[in-house]
């Protein structure tokens, strides 16, 4: 109360300067002397300077008038120095007492006391903080025990004991911040370690999905990652260590099956067999080196038939080609002694008789052309029959080799079938990688099959956006992780100002928090709740419905005087939403009286079309503190501006 009573002697010398001087002009140099006197010697020295210039005007060259209005003009500014002296320590008292430092705050109350002792607001925060010290000596001890227990606990990590520890504290102190900010950096960490847990944990669990499916590098990748978080784990270092040795085995596995599967396609089914019993000294009973083992058996057999029936044939058509050429050196010898008993013939017809020469030499000459077609007969009958002997061989031959390859390629086909079934299983179920190795099987079997190359392409297409989208997220985090010690700066700032009431600098701070993009809900609740407080609190909305300001034409709202006791904690809001956007520009707002102008502040309207609230402490100027202020009025300079409220608030 002091400080309005103070401030209520300069207003009322206001209202007796518009009111009562004129009057006083028509009075004579030594009344106003009188006067001017009387007002100096009661300490009213700003209603004394009225009447010493007033003298002046009368004397403009008086040397006691002029040397009285110099006395009148130290003393106002004495006064001045005073008050300001005052207000500084009473100001820093409650700006420290609102912070719960009570010390400070004790002695700065204490010092403007030495300027005003009879000051009952000063007298009263004074006897009120010293209680409270009292009563905090009594439990201070068992505060700072809560406090360093809560705080060794959270260096070790043991969260809920901390934060017992801190409500311990914050039941003996309940008006205190720090153990309620220990207990929000408790519960930040608390939720900071769970998401690590929660981190590793997912990654131990994708290493045991990926060592399931033999991924051995990418569940020692997951490993890894997780002895990032937590580098001692144990169960993630004996599990590293594991698929460490499980990957070298498969490894040696995949060797094996490699080649293997190489020799089957080439055909080698006996090299191919000793591969595959190579694999299965490293898996015992693994399920495809056994199955590919059971379907050799009947190749390597079916091979050896092949082999058996290639040598018969062969063996067949040299017997018969023996036996044609046999046939044929008979008809030629038989020739020769047909040919011989006729050339017998003919001497023993020649030295028989002359006189059947003619008829002999016919006779002879008939039989030998009869043994000569018979001859040739008979040679051609021996030809043809090894000529169809050696066809039909080379026809069965032929038969057995097409027979053995329709089965292989009708074995080939299923086995396409089989491996792109199985890896379309794959691919159904979200296993990539696995998919994509039994697609590349099939190049194995069928090089370039268009299924297997398009399911490939597509789950290659799938990796990569994989790839990005983890790329992306883990670019994401690590932003976040720089943001997150300038966020903590912002929300730490926020809560300052929210705690001390000064809810237009905390939505400054908690508006700054969530501009970083961390997505933590905290500072929207934390701004959402002072906007609620104010509307809360509202004192006077002075407008509610939207309307178009044209620039730099004044709109002015009026009201009755705040109460003094609310007006250090008033707040000024107002809606505005720039309706030419794609520049900032100012917008005054100014308080007073009818009397004039008592002070004001600038909002700088945003660029964006979007509605802004604006947040002022008002409270915080002297003028709207110390004087009856009756009118807000706003100014936009250069640009029109929509405004839908303007309201007065306070915090409390």
């Amino acid at each position: 109360m002091r400080r309005h009573l103070l401030f209520g002697l300069l207003l009322g010398v206001a209202v007796l300067c518009s009111t009562g001087i004129q009057a006083q002009n028509t009075e004579s140099y030594e009344s106003l002397m009188r006067s001017g006197n009387t007002k100096f010697a009661s300490k009213d020295y700003i209603s004394a300077k009225t009447y010493f210039e007033m003298a002046l005007k009368q004397r403009p060259k008086d040397a006691e008038a002029k040397k009285k209005l110099d006395e009148t003009l130290v003393k106002i500014q004495q006064d001045s120095q005073r008050q300001e002296v005052f207000y500084y320590h009473l100001d820093a008292g409650d700006a420290l007492n609102a912070q719960n430092k009570y010390e400070e705050a004790l002695a700065e109350y204490e010092k403007a006391l030495e300027v005003f002792p009879d000051d009952k607001y000063t007298g009263a925060q004074a006897d009120a903080i010293r209680a409270i010290l009292k009563e905090r000596k009594d439990k201070q001890d068992a505060y700072d025990t809560a406090i360093a227990q809560g705080n060794t606990l959270l260096e070790e990590e043991n969260f809920d004991a901390a934060i017992m520890q801190f409500e311990i504290a914050k039941d003996i102190f309940p008006q205190d911040n720090l153990p309620k900010e220990r207990i929000a950096e408790a519960k930040r960490l608390q939720s900071l370690y769970n998401e690590k847990v929660a981190r590793f944990d997912k990654l131990m669990e994708e290493a045991n999905n990926l060592a399931l499916r033999k991924n051995f590098d990418g569940a020692i990748q997951k490993l890894n990652q997780a002895l990032e978080i937590f580098p001692n784990d144990g169960q993630a270092l004996n599990l590293l260590q594991t698929m460490q040795g499980s990957k070298a085995t498969n490894d040696r596995y995949n060797a094996y099956i490699a080649e293997a599967d190489r020799l089957y396609e080439s055909k080698e089914y006996k090299d191919a067999r000793v591969q595959y019993q190579g694999a299965l000294s490293v898996v015992a009973g693994d399920s495809y080196a056994t199955e590919m083992l059971s379907r050799l058996e009947p190749l390597i057999a079916q091979q050896d038939a092949e082999e058996a029936a290639r040598i018969a044939a062969e063996e067949e058509a040299a017997r018969l080609a023996a036996e044609a050429e046999a046939a044929r050196l008979a008809a030629e010898a038989e020739a020769a002694r047909l040919a011989a008993e006729a050339e017998a013939a003919r001497l023993a017809a020649e030295a028989e008789a002359a006189r059947i020469a003619a008829e002999q030499e016919a006779a002879r000459l008939a039989a030998e052309e009869a043994a000569r077609i018979a001859a040739e007969e008979e040679a051609a009958r021996l030809a043809a029959e090894a000529e169809a002997a050696r066809l039909a061989a080379e026809a069965e031959a032929a038969r057995l080799a097409a027979e053995a390859a329709a089965a292989a390629e009708a074995e080939r086909q299923a086995r396409i079938q089989e491996m792109l079934s199985a890896a379309d299983g794959l691919f159904a179920e979200d296993k990539f990688m696995d998919a994509k190795a039994k697609y590349q099987e099939v190049f194995t079997i069928d090089e370039g099959n268009a299924v297997a190359t398009a399911k490939i392409a597509q789950i290659d297409g799938i990796l990569a956006k994989i790839a990005a989208d983890e790329e992306a997220a883990r670019l994401e985090r690590e932003r976040l992780e720089a943001l997150r010690p300038q966020y903590n700066t912002f929300i730490k700032e926020g809560d300052k100002h929210y705690a001390s009431k000064a809810f237009d600098k905390a939505v400054e701070s908690y508006a700054k928090a969530v501009e970083l993009g961390l997505g933590e809900p905290y500072p929207v609740e934390m701004i959402d709740k002072i906007n609620r407080l104010i509307e809360e609190n509202k004192l006077y909305e002075l407008n509610s419905d939207a309307f178009t300001m044209t620039a730099n034409t004044p709109r002015r709202f009026t009201f009755n005087p705040v109460d003094v006791a609310s007006r250090r904690s008033n707040y000024v809001v107002i809606k505005a939403r720039n309706i030419t956007p794609g520049k900032s520009f100012p917008m005054i707002v100014s308080f007073g009286s009818d009397s004039g102008k008592n002070g004001g502040f600038v909002l700088a309207i945003s660029e964006n079309e979007e509605e802004k609230t604006y947040i002022f402490r008002i409270g915080g100027q002297y003028k709207w503190f110390s004087e009856n202020n009756t009118w807000i009025e706003l100014i936009s300079e250069n640009d029109d501006v929509e405004v839908s409220l303007v309201m007065i608030s306070r915090s409390n």
